[in-house]
């Protein structure tokens, strides 16, 4: 885990960050100030880059590490993206916090909001999509022991993480969590797996 720092303490910073913009700016202004401008070209971009948040894409990772025989790291990764998945939905039933739609088409006007893309209802909190490649990211650094690397899964995330701003189908808090729950179940799935090897190299 030593060797992989660098990802750990960028993690750290841009959470610190998001939780310093929030307390400064609130959940709502935290939205408006990050959404400053949309135009097509970006929405496109956004709209396709924000996939590689998507369950489907995190198969298609597990599935690429089982065909380059990398056994422990497509086990970890399945784990690790179950179980934060199973959390994240957990969390969204609990809280059923509703999406920036619900919040702003009653209150604030709010231009940006894109037709068959931004979703409405009640499951905003966590971020899914944040959560996945949060996991993803995190594992995929842990498996990574070059620095350069390890800060672009993370850059990765991050923008992805905005992508569910920037289309409306999240607020930053949401992102935030999602976050802390797929680096936070990365960090302990890799922890159990790596404990249980040195277990076995020691018997």
């Amino acid at each position: 885990m030593a060797a992989n720092r660098n990802f750990l303490l960028g993690y750290g910073f841009f959470f610190l960050v998001g939780l310093i913009f929030l307390l400064v700016k609130g959940k709502t202004g935290s939205f408006l100030f990050l959404n400053p401008f949309h135009g097509s070209p970006l929405n496109l971009f956004f709209i396709n880059f924000t996939y590689l948040g998507d369950g489907l894409f995190a198969v298609g990772v597990i599935i690429l590490l089982m065909v380059l025989r990398r056994w422990s790291q497509a086990w970890q990764v399945l784990i690790a993206f179950l179980l934060s998945a199973l959390l994240a939905q957990v969390l969204k039933a609990f809280f059923g916090m509703p999406r920036p739609w619900e919040v702003f088409e009653h209150g604030e006007k709010y231009a940006y909001f894109i037709d068959g893309i931004t979703r409405r209802g009640f499951s905003s909190f966590p971020s899914g999509h944040s959560t996945t490649v949060f996991t993803l990211a995190a594992m995929l650094a842990f498996f990574e022991r070059n620095k350069i690397a390890n800060l672009l899964y993370l850059l990765v995330a991050v923008a992805v993480g905005y992508s569910r701003i920037y289309l409306g189908q999240h607020f930053l808090t949401d992102v935030l969590m999602g976050s802390f729950l797929g680096v936070l179940t990365a960090v302990l799935v890799h922890w159990i797996f790596a404990e249980r090897f040195r277990s076995r190299a020691a018997a």
